[in-house]
């Protein structure tokens, strides 16, 4: 047995106990990461490096796609959030995902965001997880920067096309073949091209692997080959016009279908390029990066979770939940600000109110706690519950003008779906629209909004969108029938619609009713 003399077993101690401070300071056990950009907001448990590596790829993501498109996102368009996780489950805690999932994109009435896997070189070695991330910035950025409703096609081939772009140190590459998508298309049935360019084209065929690789070889096509990036923006304006997409492209790009689908053939075959770019340098520089607490460990993603709304069903288990992850961390703001919003969902306002009151004390111009703050005045109900919520949700328009969820929030206080609103409340919904017109909450509710205004021809061009998305799910659905009556101009008949989807009380109706 070895014997130390006293000293040297009291510098042993010392050393002893310098190590377990050093380690409890590491980045390891400190809490996430975030790094705020122009357009991001990104969040890993990993290391500051990673997350402004992972923010800088997508700024210059975002500006290939303006410098391509021509388009950009309105002025005080809000950050994307993107959360960088080592398995997808930890981002939904109380819902299953498949397993085979490597990133998702949400956008609802609490907020927009997207979940990636984060494995591999930060500049694209993680070949699932990040051509998911691109591809579903390329469907934020396509929605966020245009008012035009775009052919199911179209809106898979923008963002498959863009998707595949790639980034090292000092290059970006531009439409290289996907190897996936060459794949299907050389071993599979393709589909008529009639089918794939109908917005019938739903359910199992737009969700396959066939018409995701027919989409994206379309749109490179479309994009790369001399003479028709024209007629594609020709087309494109047609059918955001209302044209039939079938026949527009008969019109403006080939009366002939089966032979341009011989035309892909070939093209797949012999004459499909790619670019490659300069990668500006500069990027990184203008990242900011935040340690967040150490309760972000295991609380962060559970919070964003509720945000985003979970199943009623599951409501008790969360509060459960959230209440033992709280009672486990060092009360700091985020898990204060975790069980406030738990309580405040799924347990009683009266404390969450008070959970609220407690954090605003220090944080006054917060406006996600003032936010919340109006809804838990709201849920006292009555006159005055209203307008204790009409003064929160002023006071955090004051902290934050260009925050959608407070301008959609406060034109819900005028119930935009039981009747006209006054012009003002109108005003600050449209402005929520123009700013998150990837949430079906807002579009629905503007249209709604503006059919009863009779501005039908508006009401008809916020619908558009939604109803042709391919993966709308029941709000689609349900924009598919208002807009039918927007197009004739009934809106009576739309009026009649959205109150017999109240009167059913489904699970569609969540969008066209007043909630905040």
């Amino acid at each position: 047995m070895l014997h130390l003399r006293k000293e040297e077993s009291d510098a042993v101690l010392r050393l002893l106990a310098a190590l377990c401070l050093s380690l409890m300071a590491s980045p390891l056990l400190a809490g996430w990461v975030r790094a705020d950009s122009e357009h991001f907001r990104v969040f890993g448990d990993t290391s500051e490096d990673r997350v402004i590596e992972r923010a800088a790829v997508l700024e210059d993501f975002h500006r290939l796609l303006v410098d391509v498109t021509g388009r950009n996102l309105p002025a005080g368009a809000p950050p994307l959030d993107v959360f960088l996780v080592d398995r997808i489950s930890d981002a939904t805690p109380w819902r299953k995902l498949a397993p085979n999932v490597a990133g998702f994109y949400r956008a609802d009435n609490g907020r927009i965001s997207a979940v990636a896997l984060d494995r591999g070189p930060a500049t694209g070695g993680d070949l699932g997880g990040q051509e998911i991330l691109l591809h579903e910035y390329a469907h934020h950025f396509l929605l966020g920067s245009g008012r035009l409703g775009y052919p199911a096609w179209y809106v898979e081939g923008f963002a498959e096309y863009f998707a595949t772009a790639g980034f090292s140190p000092d290059r970006i590459e531009l439409g290289q073949v996907s190897s996936n998508r060459a794949a299907w298309l050389s071993k599979g049935n393709w589909l008529p091209l009639e089918q794939l360019l109908s917005n019938q084209t739903t359910g199992q065929a737009a969700g396959s692997g066939m018409f995701y690789a027919q989409s994206w070889l379309l749109t490179h096509y479309l994009f790369r080959s001399p003479g028709m990036r024209e007629k594609l923006i020709a087309y494109l304006k047609a059918t955001g016009a209302g044209d039939d997409p079938v026949a527009a492209f008969r019109a403006h790009i080939d009366p002939d279908l089966p032979g341009f689908q011989l035309k892909l053939r070939r093209y797949l075959e012999t004459r499909a390029t790619y670019s490659s770019f300069d990668r500006p340098a500069a990027t990184r520089s203008g990242i900011r990066v935040t340690q967040l607490p150490p309760s972000s460990e295991s609380l962060l993603l559970p919070m964003v979770a509720l945000e985003h709304g979970i199943a009623p069903s599951a409501g008790p288990e969360a509060l459960r939940d959230i209440r033992r992850l709280a009672a486990q961390e060092p009360p700091d703001d985020l898990s204060r600000r975790a069980l406030a919003l738990a309580e405040l969902q799924y347990g009683n306002a009266a404390t969450a109110a008070a959970r609220l009151d407690a954090l605003l004390a220090t944080h006054p111009g917060d406006p996600d706690l003032l936010r919340w703050r109006a809804t838990a005045a709201r849920l006292a109900g009555g006159n005055a519950g209203a307008e204790q919520a009409r003064g929160w949700l002023s006071k955090a328009y004051a902290a934050a003008p260009s925050d959608w969820r407070t301008l959609h929030a406060w034109a819900r206080l005028y119930r935009p779906v039981d009747g006209p609103l006054p012009p003002q409340a109108l005003e600050v919904l449209l402005r929520a629209h123009q700013l998150a017109p990837q949430v079906s909450e807002v579009v629905l509710d503007t249209a709604v909004a503006l059919s009863y205004a009779d501005r039908m021809d508006e009401a008809a061009a916020v619908l558009q969108p939604l109803a042709w998305s391919p993966h709308g799910g029941p709000a689609a659905d349900v924009a598919r029938q208002l807009l039918a009556r927007a197009l004739a101009n009934d809106r009576p008949g739309l009026l009649k619609e959205v109150e017999e989807f109240r009167r059913q009380r489904s699970p569609v109706t969540t969008v066209v009713q007043s909630r905040n």
